[in-house]
């Protein structure tokens, strides 16, 4: 998940084409659609190839029960090649559909929109929304941070250290010093509190 091809090679020890060579082998070239009678659920995500290249491709899921197939490695993550993998798919599968899961990118978005319509929900995907969330907040964080260094004295700062990770903690790890910690962030900067 979230890695390149070479993220998986490093991970793995192998090389490069014998990576690719399994996703050759082990991908078929084509659907066999009647392996599936209902699918609840289609997964859309891209994974790049080669790291630092813009070289994609296309991941199609679908969920069966608990189970999580792969449908698709499509050649691209151009929004006519998702489109046309979608309409390709049988229309008696595609009634089946309930949600489409997907990150951000609006070409697998308006694919699936073009495709299913408004029958089906798309859901963007919690990693994503995750992503933005703490970047907003990491950039406020920053912001505030920066405005009280200036302002608080040295030894009132000084306490406000690693608050970057208690920000990110979920509300059950949070402990009392945590609580302590936060208050006193809030005190100075209420509208990460808001955040």
């Amino acid at each position: 998940m979230n890695s390149t091809v070479q993220d998986v090679c490093i991970k793995e020890d192998l090389g490069y084409e014998a990576i690719m060579g399994m996703i050759d082998r082990h991908v078929q070239g084509e659907v066999d659609w009647k392996r599936f009678v209902c699918l609840d659920v289609l997964g859309l995500d891209e994974i790049s190839l080669k790291k630092g290249h813009r070289d994609f491709v296309t991941i199609v899921t679908g969920r069966l029960a608990d189970e999580i197939c792969i449908l698709g490695v499509l050649a691209d993550r151009k929004k006519s090649t998702v489109k046309a993998f979608l309409s390709g798919m049988p229309r008696k599968l595609r009634k089946t559909i309930k949600v489409v899961c997907s990150d951000m990118y609006d070409g697998f978005i308006h694919a699936a929109q073009e495709v299913f319509g408004k029958r089906v929900n798309i859901v963007i995907d919690r990693f994503h929304v995750a992503k933005l969330y703490r970047k907003g907040l990491d950039t406020l964080r920053k912001h505030e941070l920066q405005r009280l260094k200036q302002e608080l004295s040295a030894e009132e700062y000084k306490q406000l250290q690693g608050v970057m990770w208690t920000l990110r903690k979920r509300a059950v790890q949070v402990t009392s010093e945590d609580t302590e910690q936060l208050d006193r962030l809030f005190r100075h900067a209420p509208q990460l509190k808001v955040a």
